[in-house]
């Protein structure tokens, strides 16, 4: 039984805590925020205590995973001492601020020999590694596009949390594509503000990549509305080849259920189910990679600062090494 701890108890914690409840390798110890009271209420209900600091949470022997769920300006800091003190981390995206820090990560992982996993869960869907097996195995012909989109309206008050939708959302674009098809040569990028009144963020984005081999990805996101037509585009993938295609989209299966954080779309939650059964079952004990790995999340970072730099520049940016 693998001891894991959170650290941070937002909004994301409870997909978390209802993944390692579904993992029968995994126990909640305990979970670590400033917010005592967030804590607690993870801690009932999932299992475990609340730390009263992170040294305390780091010092206990029963630990042996951390699941970082800060916000992202804390991910470096927390997951280099959990790595330090002999903990396996999975840490939620965007992994860092920036490639500096993601290398960082790397190091102390290599040097305390222990998992640093990105939290990439979208990558996790069972539909996505069918896909990725029918590209690798030639059946879908020579890949002509990809279409990740996401049409998920926020209110003003909730994005806010986020910030604008390139570096919230479209981390889980890029990962997604470096996990089907691999790093693109250049993107060129759009941005746009529909919605919002206070915010000066975007609120929508388009990212077009040029691939090797002629293929076109095209990574669509929006906080400003969502999809109310007969077919939605809620949350969806698309490959397309020249003998076959493959299309995934949470909207396969839906129910009622108001209590968030994943509104009754199983392809959401079972994203959190499946990464924390790899990283539990296939990392930690079986010693395993993870299907995203920290070198990837630094290439997904690197397609985020192509596209910011696209729509500042107005002009398409190769990726940088």
């Amino acid at each position: 039984m693998i001891g894991v701890a959170f650290v941070g108890a937002g909004l994301v914690a409870e997909m978390h805590g209802r993944g390692v409840v579904a993992n029968q390798q995994a126990k909640l110890v305990g979970v670590y925020d400033p917010n005592s009271l967030n804590a607690k209420a993870i801690a009932w209900k999932f299992g475990g205590t609340a730390f009263q600091t992170l040294d305390e949470l780091l010092l206990d022997d029963r630990v042996d995973a951390v699941h970082v769920i800060t916000p992202p300006e804390h991910h470096l800091q927390v997951a280099l001492a959990c790595l330090g003190a002999g903990k396996h981390v999975l840490v939620e995206k965007p992994v860092a601020l920036c490639v500096s820090e993601i290398n960082e990560l790397e190091e102390a992982s290599q040097a305390a020999d222990r998992v640093c996993m990105p939290a990439h869960n979208y990558i996790y869907a069972p539909a996505l590694k069918r896909t990725k097996h029918l590209i690798a195995s030639g059946k879908l012909g020579k890949i002509a596009s990809l279409w990740v989109i996401y049409n998920v309206f926020t209110p003003e008050d909730i994005a806010v949390k986020y910030g604008g939708v390139l570096r919230a959302i479209c981390t889980h674009h890029a990962y997604s594509l470096l996990y089907l098809l691999g790093r693109p040569r250049r993107v060129m990028a759009t941005v746009s503000s529909v919605h919002y009144e206070k915010l000066t963020c975007e609120d929508q984005a388009m990212i077009v990549c040029e691939m090797p081999g002629g293929v076109v990805a095209n990574l669509w996101c929006s906080f400003a509305a969502k999809d109310l037509t007969s077919d939605p585009w809620t949350v969806m993938y698309k490959v397309l080849g020249t003998s076959g295609g493959s299309s995934y989209s949470w909207n396969e299966a839906q129910f009622d259920d108001d209590r968030g954080p994943a509104w009754g779309l199983p392809c959401y939650e079972e994203g959190f189910v499946n990464e924390i059964d790899h990283f539990i079952n296939r990392c930690v004990v079986a010693g395993e990679p993870p299907l995203s790995t920290l070198a990837d999340a630094a290439d997904a970072l690197r397609i985020i600062e192509a596209a910011e730099q696209s729509v500042k520049l107005k002009k398409v940016i190769e990726i940088q090494n």
